[in-house]
């Protein structure tokens, strides 16, 4: 195998640039070659682009490493079509929230050799050239219409890999290399392709580019299909030979060279050093088919024996008139003839053989019987053979009840055996499938474990939890598929930073009334103290088990009816609430309330996603109009300013909460964070989260500390550095109470308690704490 393996990479070769990879299957044989080669071409290089191309191939090789040697070709494309969705999958994550500059797109094909069968999978850029029988075939097509690389990979969620299959053969040549110098290539060298060697096929590259100017290695990969051992290194050219082909083998004498009474005219020449010539010349022409591919050699007798044979004619020796005239001609007429007409029976036989028994058609044509019975005149079925005589001979056993029972009973056994048979073996089959697929699992569980790469981890992952999925469906030994699947679970939640709580850290508070509908319901802190909006402004006893009401509608503050409440918030020192018309301030000192009337464009504010203060001014976030709103210390009576002033108004129409403290910080539903200060956006930060975030709904942040929180309606809480880096994601582990449904949170990031409100009630949650260095 060592040897078929060495002799395969003599016949490609691949740059040494990042952006290519050549490798070999482990059971390669010498039935055919297994080989995998990619190229992928950046469309904007980046200083960082070959790093990220590395990772690239690594999820394409991934689909090489999981086929076997007896893969189908769907197999074999589905893996293909899966390691390009991880890899876009992984781009795509990596340039959102990049700006468009900065994104890393690639166009990439993959070619997988197996024995006969050759695939391409390909996402433009890139070129593949393919040459057989001295056709020259492009992919992609040249006459196809230029695009501009939507769907390379990094591009959008969705790709589709272009795919291709044929036959490959003996001679036929894969060449891998960029869109630009593919093209170059097949401008200059097309008719001489074909029966390039893979190291001329680098010289003219090398010479492209050299024209383009490019010191850069050229990224390519030349693979040319080997031969298969052949018996004979010499083809027969003669009649003569062909005849001799047909007669019995010669012995060591008739190979002896010819004799002559004259020992002046031998050549004294071992037969060895004679034929050495030969066989250089037989080599040199071997190996300009493939190159530096060695010759099979031929078995010949040794050297010593020939010398021995040739020493027995000496030179006093008169060989025999019959000896010497055999010896002269090599072969007599009479042989020549007699393997001619051997030859010509063998022909004839295998001519009658055609003509006697070929098949018949299927639908022979009508005779004028329009298809009616007709008499035969010779029988030509098949007849059996007549038993009657023997079956006379063998003992008769009288017919009773007893002799049918133990006929049925036999019957019965045998039935049943057969059947326990067949269910036997079927259970075996079964069970050494489940052994596989389980074992396959651990294995990919296992490499997931050692990855440096979290990406290729994760297909690790995916592809563990895939196998164990086939295995379940075998019906077999369910409690070791759990165990494995916890397992797979430990390790991706490592992977993930996922932390699960536990049932001593969720505690849970109460029910608390319903919010109207239109109202988002919100929590915070003032004075070391919780509030909650709902339907009314309420506030959490210090024992943490009563709800205080402080102001609802139809109270009554300096004259004015309180309206339904649609925001809350601490002010300087005490709360604030508004119902869309006025504000009402709390006075702590005269524990009362005081109303002032905000200025409106003709009706109350609705939908108001969150308000909050700072400096006495009150802001208002309002998605629907992509706008925050700001009522002036002392001026609430007159008519609000567009804070943010038109920026980014698309992105606050996805705006859900926002925290306040000398800047805005804005949260959007997919999770990035608007920071905006004195009305102009200053950053954007999108968490590296995975899963990714899509539904979050709550924004918790303390002046002077390092860590934000996210929560998510589906009850996960994320702890994020200010650069959106993912700290540790919290979730309820089994048999805790679950916070999905999560409405709002508010986090004392110094004690490492978190309240949630979710549909159900009121959470008191005791976050774990960051790990050392974080």
């Amino acid at each position: 195998m060592a040897h078929v393996i060495e002799r395969s990479a003599r016949l490609a070769r691949a740059s040494a640039s990042p952006y290519v990879a050549l490798q070999y299957a482990a059971d390669t044989t010498a039935s055919g070659l297994r080989a995998f080669a990619v190229v992928v071409e950046p469309i904007d290089p980046l200083p960082s682009s070959p790093d990220v191309a590395r990772r690239v191939i690594a999820l394409l090789q991934h689909a090489f490493w999981q086929l076997g040697t007896h893969t189908s070709l769907e197999e074999a494309s589905e893996a293909l079509t899966e390691a390009y969705l991880r890899a876009n999958h992984w781009l795509v994550t990596l340039n959102s929230g990049r700006p468009g500059s900065q994104w890393h797109r690639f166009g990439a094909t993959c070619a997988i050799l197996s024995a006969h069968d050759l695939i391409l999978a390909q996402v433009p850029p890139s070129s593949a050239i393919v040459t057989q029988d001295g056709d020259l075939y492009t992919f992609p097509p040249r006459e196809s219409e230029p695009t501009r690389f939507a769907s390379a990979l990094g591009s959008a969620r969705q790709l589709q890999p272009a795919l291709y299959y044929t036959r490959s053969a003996p001679g036929d040549l894969l060449l891998l290399t960029t869109s630009r110098y593919g093209s170059r290539l097949l401008d200059n060298h097309s008719h001489e392709l074909p029966n390039a060697t893979p190291g001329r096929i680098f010289e003219w590259l090398e010479e492209l580019a050299i024209d383009e100017g490019d010191a850069e290695q050229v990224p390519a990969v030349v693979l040319r299909v080997p031969e298969q051992p052949r018996f004979s290194a010499q083809p027969v050219r003669r009649l003569s030979e062909l005849l001799r082909l047909l007669l019995p083998e010669n012995t060591g004498q008739d190979e002896r060279t010819g004799v002559t009474q004259d020992r002046k005219g031998v050549d004294a020449t071992p037969l060895d050093e004679q034929t050495k010539g030969a066989r250089e010349e037989r080599a040199d022409h071997d190996a300009s088919l493939y190159e530096e591919s060695a010759p099979l050699d031929e078995a010949r007798p040794p050297a010593s024996d020939r010398q021995a044979e040739e020493a027995t004619v000496g030179a006093g020796d008169e060989p025999e008139p019959h000896q010497v005239a055999s010896r002269r001609g090599g072969r007599t007429l009479i042989e020549l003839i007699a393997g001619l007409a051997i030859a010509t029976v063998t022909g004839l036989l295998g001519i009658w053989q055609l003509v006697a028994r070929r098949r018949r058609p299927l639908l022979p044509q009508d005779d004028g019987t329009f298809g009616l019975p007709r008499l035969e005149r010779h029988e030509d079925r098949i007849r059996l053979p007549d038993l009657t005589p023997v079956r006379r001979q063998l003992p008769r056993l009288p017919a009773s009840r007893l002799t049918g029972l133990i006929a049925i009973g036999l019957l019965g056994a045998l039935t049943t055996t057969l059947v326990v048979s067949v269910q036997s073996g079927r259970n075996a089959e079964r069970r050494q499938e489940f052994a596989q697929l389980y074992q396959s699992a651990v294995a990919e569980r296992q490499l997931a474990e050692q990855a440096t790469d979290s990406t290729i981890a994760r297909a690790y992952l995916a592809t563990a939890s895939q196998r164990l999925e086939r295995a379940a469906a075998l019906g077999l030994e369910p409690e070791l598929l759990a165990q494995e699947r916890a397992a797979i679970e430990r390790t991706l939640d490592k992977l993930l930073r996922v932390e699960r709580l536990s049932a001593s850290a969720v505690q849970v508070l109460g029910s608390v009334p319903a919010a109207p509908e239109g109202v988002h319901p919100r929590l915070f802190f003032g004075n070391g103290q919780l509030y909650l909006l709902t339907d009314a402004l309420y506030r959490l006893d210090a024992g943490g088990t009563r709800l205080v009401r402080l102001l609802g509608p139809g109270d009554i503050v300096d004259g004015v009816t309180v309206g339904p409440l649609v925001g809350a918030a601490w002010a300087d020192g005490a709360p604030v609430a508004f119902d869309g018309s006025v504000a009402y301030l709390f006075d702590p000192t005269a524990a009362r309330w005081s109303a002032l009337p905000v200025g409106t464009f003709g009706a109350p504010y609705q939908n108001v996603a969150a308000l909050g203060t700072f400096t006495g001014n009150l802001y208002l976030l309002q998605p629907q109009n992509g706008q925050i709103l700001r009522f002036l210390n002392g001026a609430y009576a007159n008519l609000p300013e567009d804070w943010t002033g038109g920026q980014a108004a698309d992105q606050l129409r996805n705006a859900v909460d926002f925290e306040i403290d000398g800047r805005i910080h804005v949260l959007l539903a997919d999770g990035t964070v608007l920071t905006f200060y004195r009305g102009a956006l200053e950053a954007t930060v999108t968490p590296q989260v995975e899963p990714p975030v899509t539904d979050a709904v709550a924004l918790s942040q303390q002046p002077d500390r390092p860590y934000r929180y996210v929560g998510t309606r589906s009850g996960r809480i994320l702890r994020l550095r200010t650069d959106g880096t993912l700290v540790q994601q919290f979730v309820s582990g089994s048999g805790v109470p679950s916070l999905d449904g999560l409405r709002d949170l508010a986090v004392d990031d110094v004690q490492g308690l978190a309240y949630v409100l979710t549909d159900r009630g009121l959470f008191l949650v005791r976050l774990p704490a960051p790990p050392a260095g974080s």
